[in-house]
C-alpha cells in the first residue's frame, strides 16, 4: 500500500509546475521513494551467530562449530530450519557466580562427578544436559539427546571405543545367575549344587565349598563407605551388605521394588516424594557385635551426608536432592499432612490417590511395623529419581554407629530429622577423607543387608558373612528350606592381579567364578572337574569402554587434535587382538539401543594417520613438542594393551608418549582430580536412563539463572529470544541453543 500511494502523488506533481521544478522534485521523490523501501524491507538489526557463547569460565582453544552453519536465509538475521525437521528452542542464561572454577573442581576431585572426566566445558553442551534433565516430553528429551550424542562425537572429550560384550567365567555348580545392567547379582539369591566340591582358598582356613562364593578378581574398593565410592567392587559390596529405600529385583528393569522403604507417594508436581520406612530393621556392626535400629532419621542423615562427604559421587544428590529440605516425620505427621494434602501414587501399573497411611500402605500391600516416614524434595521433576535411590551408595546408615557420642546432641540439634542443615555442626562439610564419619566406615563398615563384612586384608581379601540380623532371613528359608540348593554362608573375594594365577585359582576349583581376560578365554573353556564343566557366557552390556582426553592439558585441549586422535587409534588390532571381537563399536556417548543414540551427523572415526595429520597440521601444533603419559589401572591387562597400541600410533604421529600404570583406589584419585594426560576405563551405568551416559561424559558444571524449553519454534521465536545461537541437527529436529535475551 505504501509504495503505491507514493507513485500517485508523484504523477500529479508533474502536471502542475514547470518542467525544471518538475524534474528536481522528482529526484527528491525517487530518494524518498528508495529510503521508504529499504526500511519498509529491512528488519532491525540482530547478531545470529552460529557459535555457542563464551563459558562462564575461561575456555582453551575453541572447538569448530558442531554442525554446519545454517544456510543463508531469504530474510537476514532468520535462521533457515531443515525442511520437515521439528525446531526445538534451548535457551539459557549462565549464572557465572554459582559456577565453579574447572580447576576447583579438579582440586575437589570432582571429575566424573560434579564434571565430566575430561574436564570439558562447553555452555552448548551444558545447556543441552541441563534442558534433558529438566523437560518432561519424551520426544523432545531424546531430540536432546541425539544433539548431545552427536557433540560428544564431535567434541571428542572422550573417545568411545565400544560396548562390552562381557564373558562370564563360572563352574556349573552356580546355579541361579542372573543377569542386571546396573547392578551385581545378590549372593544370597544365587545358590550351590550341594556337590560342589570343597577345595582350601588358601587363605586361613576358608574353603570353597557349596556353602561359599568364592571369586577371584583384581583391584580393591576405593572405600568401603558408601560415600566414598564411585566404582564396581564398592558398589558391588555394598548390594551385599547394605539396603537402599528401593530396589530392582534380579533382572527387574522397568520397575522397582520395596526395600528399606515399603510404600512410596509423590505429590502433582513430583517433587515431593514420601518413602514409609520399614521397622524392625537393624544396622549390624560385627566388629563391636552391635546392632542399631534403622528409622526415617537415619535416612535423611544419609542422604544428607552424601553431599557433605563430597566425593564424586554426590553429584546424583546435589544435582537434584534439596537434602536440607528432606526431612523425617512421624507416621502421625504424614497422616496429619493427608488430611489437607492428597498424593499420587503408582506400583506395579496400578495409580491412584491417597489420603492416609494407612491407604498408602494398603495400596503397596504391606502389613507390617513402620519407621517413620522420609520426605525427599527435589529442586525440580526428574523423571529418573527411582533409578537413583536404587544405588547401593545410597545404602542406608546407623547415624548413632557414625556419631557415637555425639548421636543424642545431633539428634536434638536436627530437632529429630526436621532441621538437616543442623547436622553441619557434627560432619564438617568440606573435609572429604579426612571427615571422622568417613574414616570410621571407610575401615570398619556397617549394614543393614544380606550379608556384613568379616574381615579383610588390603589387596588380598575381603570376607563377608551372612547377616544373622538381616531383616528379610526368612527368606533365606523360603529358597534353601528343602536341602538341594546350598546357600553362600560365606562370600570371598581373592584380589589377584595376575591373569594366570588367576586361571589356575579358577581351573583347579580354588573359586567358582573370576575375572579372565579375553586373551586367556581358551584356558577355561571346555574344562571340566569332578563331573562338573565350565561355563563361558558372552553377555552384551551397555557397559563403554572408552579414552579420556585432559581437556585442560595442552595441546588435548584443542579439538582438532583430539580428532587427530580419534583417527590414530588402531581399532581393528584392539577389537580382535584385544577383546576377541567381544566389543561393539560405538561413536558417541550414548549406548546402542538408548534413548538418543543415533547414527545422524556422526563421524565414524577409523585407523588412518594421514587423516589424523591432516587435524594435527590444522591444529597448529608440532607433536613433537608435546609429552603424553596414557595411564590404566594395575592388573588390568586388556587396558594395558591398548595403552601400549596407542602409544606406538601417537608416537608415529609424533608424540613423546609413555605409559604408566596405578593401583585402582590411586588410580581413581589421579584421574578423579585431572592429574593425567589420558587414561582407559569403563562406564557402567548408574541407573537406567540416557541422561547417566549424557550427563557424567559431558556435563560441564556450568549453572544457569534461566533455562527455556520450548518445542515447534518460528525463526521469528529464535530471534526474539535468543542472542545468538548454535543449530544442531538431529535426523528429526533441529535444536537452537543459545543466550537469551535480557
Amino acid at each position: 500500500m505504501g509504495i503505491s500511494s507514493r507513485v500517485c502523488i508523484k504523477m500529479s506533481l508533474k502536471k502542475a509546475i514547470s518542467k525544471t521544478a518538475a524534474i528536481a522534485i522528482a529526484v527528491i521523490i525517487i530518494i524518498v521513494v528508495v529510503a521508504a523501501l529499504y526500511y519498509a524491507i529491512t528488519p532491525p538489526p540482530t547478531t545470529p551467530s552460529p557459535s555457542p557463547s563464551p563459558s562462564p569460565s575461561p575456555s582453551p582453544s575453541p572447538s569448530p562449530s558442531p554442525s554446519p552453519s545454517p544456510s543463508p536465509s531469504p530474510t537476514p538475521g532468520l535462521p533457515v530450519f531443515p525442511e520437515g525437521k521439528r525446531p526445538i528452542l534451548v535457551g539459557y542464561v549462565v549464572d557465572a557466580e554459582k559456577t565453579e572454577s574447572v580447576e576447583s573442581l579438579m582440586e575437589a576431585g570432582q571429575g566424573f562427578g560434579a564434571i565430566n572426566p575430561a574436564f570439558f566445558r562447553n555452555t552448548v553442551v551444558d545447556a543441552l544436559v541441563i534442558g534433558a534433565r529438566r523437560v518432561t516430553d519424551v520426544s523432545v528429551r531424546t531430540e536432546l539427546f541425539k544433539a548431545l550424542h552427536i557433540l560428544s562425537n564431535k567434541y571428542l572429550p572422550e573417545i568411545i571405543l565400544g560396548q562390552y560384550i562381557a564373558p562370564r567365567v563360572y563352574w556349573n555348580w552356580l546355579k541361579g545367575r542372573y543377569y542386571h545392567p546396573t547392578f551385581p547379582e545378590r549372593y544370597d539369591l544365587i545358590w550351590e549344587d550341594p556337590n560342589a566340591p570343597e577345595i582350601s582358598i588358601g587363605i586361613k582356613e576358608y574353603k570353597n565349598n557349596p556353602t561359599t562364593l568364592a571369586m577371584a578378581t583384581i583391584g580393591w574398593p576405593e572405600s568401603f563407605d558408601p560415600a566414598y565410592t564411585y566404582e564396581t567392587f564398592g558398589w558391588n559390596i555394598w548390594h551385599q551388605i547394605g539396603d537402599t529405600l528401593i530396589t530392582y529385583w534380579k533382572e527387574e528393569t522397568e520397575e522397582v521394588s520395596p526395600d528399606l522403604a515399603v510404600a512410596w507417594a509423590f505429590d502433582d508436581s513430583r517433587t515431593e516424594w514420601y518413602f514409609v520406612i520399614r521397622g524392625g530393621v537393624v544396622a549390624y556392626d560385627p566388629w563391636n557385635d552391635k546392632t542399631y535400629p534403622i528409622d526415617a532419621v537415619d535416612v535423611a542423615f544419609t542422604f544428607w551426608r552424601v553431599p557433605a562427604i563430597g566425593h564424586s559421587v554426590s553429584w546424583m544428590v546435589s544435582s537434584f536432592i534439596d537434602v536440607n529440605a528432606s526431612i523425617a516425620l512421624t507416621e502421625e505427621e504424614f497422616d496429619e499432612l493427608l488430611k489437607t494434602k492428597p498424593l499420587k501414587v503408582e506400583y506395579k501399573g496400578r495409580s491412584g490417590e491417597i489420603h492416609s497411611l494407612q491407604e498408602l500402605l494398603e495400596f503397596f500391600g504391606y502389613e507390617g511395623e513402620t519407621a517413620g516416614v522420609y520426605k525427599l524434595k527435589l529442586y525440580a521433576p526428574y523423571a529418573p529419581i527411582l533409578g537413583i535411590l536404587a544405588d547401593p551408595f545410597l545404602s542406608v546408615l546407623p547415624m548413632e554407629y557414625l556419631l557415637g557420642d555425639q548421636y543424642e546432641a545431633a539428634l536434638k540439634a536436627s530437632n529429630y530429622g526436621k532441621n538437616p542443615a543442623a547436622w553441619a555442626e557434627f560432619v564438617k562439610p568440606g573435609l572429604g577423607e579426612q571427615e571422622p564419619t568417613h574414616q570410621l566406615m571407610h575401615k570398619y563398615p556397617v549394614g543393614t543387608g544380606p550379608y556384613f563384612v568379616k574381615e579383610y586384608e588390603e589387596g588380598s581379601y575381603i570376607v563377608l558373612e551372612a547377616n544373622p540380623h538381616y531383616w528379610n532371613k526368612t527368606l533365606w528359608d523360603q529358597l534353601y528350606g528343602g536341602g538341594d540348593k546350598a546357600f553362600h554362608k560365606y562370600v570371598i573375594w581373592v584380589i589377584n592381579d595376575d591373569a594366570v594365577a588367576r586361571v589356575n585359582l579358577y581351573q583347579t576349583g580354588t573359586v567358582d567364578t573370576a575375572y579372565i581376560p579375553h586373551e586367556r578365554l581358551e584356558d577355561v573353556k571346555g574344562i571340566t572337574l569332578n563331573g562338573f564343566e565350565s561355563i563361558v557366557e558372552e553377555i552384551p552390556e551397555p557397559t563403554q569402554l572408552f579414552i579420556v582426553l585432559n581437556y585442560q592439558r595442552e595441546p588435548l585441549n584443542n579439538v582438532y587434535v583430539r580428532q587427530a586422535i580419534a583417527w590414530a587409534i588402531p581399532y581393528a588390532q584392539i577389537f580382535e587382538t584385544v577383546f576377541a571381537g567381544m566389543l561393539k563399536r560405538n561413536y558417541g556417548c550414548i549406548p546402542i539401543g538408548w534413548a538418543g543414540w543415533t547414527e545422524y551427523n556422526i563421524t565414524k572415526y577409523e585407523f588412518n594417520l594421514e587423516k589424523a595429520r591432516e587435524l594435527l597440521e590444522k591444529a597448529g601444533i608440532d607433536p613433537t613438542q608435546y609429552k603424553i603419559e596414557i595411564i590404566y589401572n594395575a592388573g588390568n591387562v586388556a587396558r594395558e594393551k591398548i595403552a601400549t597400541l596407542l602409544q606406538n600410533t601417537l608416537s608415529q604421529l609424533g608424540f613423546q608418549v609413555t605409559v604408566g600404570s596405578y593401583e585402582w583406589p590411586v588410580y581413581l584419585s589421579k584421574t578423579e582430580h585431572g592429574e593425567y594426560d589420558i587414561y582407559i576405563v569403563g562406564w557402567v551405568p548408574d541407573y537406567l536412563d540416557s541422561d547417566n551416559w549424557a550427563g557424567p561424559f559431558l556435563y560441564g558444571a556450568t549453572k544457569f539463572k534461566e533455562l527455556a524449553i520450548k518445542a515447534d519454534v518460528t525463526p521469528e521465536e529464535v530471534v526474539e529470544k535468543l542472542k545468538s545461537w548454535t543449530m544442531i541437527e538431529t535426523d528429526d529436529a533441529v535444536i537452537i541453543v543459545g543466550e537469551l535475551k535480557g
